[in-house]
């Protein structure tokens, strides 16, 4: 009366866990290095955009102010043929105060791209200001004292600016870096009242 009954387990082998844990894995890792393949993509598409849009920024100011000034300050090679003398500031009169004589001056501080206001006196008017190459009609007839009115960021990761042309135009070449991305931005500015 004893029968061979073999009863059968339902389960899973050990080869077949193994396999199931094994494509698991698999296609973890797939979806972990597909997610971080996209972060890096927007990181860096990220950057690129916030330095593209930093320089127009720059750009746009510069270029504005530029257009209004009745006179640029600053020396300007005709070209950009030697890098080592095409100035990385420039200095020029405000043309959008006509009220008072004022200049603004761009210029590089590390990777920050800074606006200065300025304003040139001579010491026996100090609130009377004058133009920058004045000369002081008192004895010892000396040139004017320059002050700081406003200094101020007006743009991060600059890495370089140029400016050169014989005032029509004034060209502008502008790098900016951040991390390991770059961007180079040119512009040609012409003045309304140069």
């Amino acid at each position: 009366m004893f029968k061979n009954e073999i009863k059968t387990k339902s389960g899973f082998t050990l080869i077949e866990v193994v396999i199931a844990v094994a494509v698991s894995l698999l296609v973890v890792l797939m979806i972990s290095s597909s997610y971080f393949v996209a972060q890096r993509a927007y990181v860096k598409a990220d950057s690129k955009a916030e330095i593209g849009q930093n320089g127009r920024v720059i750009l746009d100011r510069l270029a504005r102010e530029l257009r209004q000034t009745p006179e640029i300050i600053t020396t300007l090679p005709a070209d950009n043929s030697n890098p080592g003398l095409t100035p990385n500031e420039i200095m020029f009169q405000d043309g959008h105060d006509i009220s008072r004589i004022t200049y603004i001056r761009y210029y590089l501080s590390g990777a920050n791209l800074n606006r200065q206001l300025l304003v040139y006196y001579f010491p026996s008017a100090p609130t009377a200001y004058v133009p920058w190459n004045a000369v002081d009609p008192a004895p010892p007839h000396g040139p004017p004292q320059m002050s700081i009115l406003e200094d101020r960021l007006i743009g991060e990761y600059v890495s370089d600016i140029e400016f050169w042309g014989n005032e029509k135009p004034v060209y502008i070449n502008l790098n900016l870096h951040k991390n390991k991305d770059g961007v180079i931005l040119n512009t040609s500015i012409y003045g309304r009242n140069l």
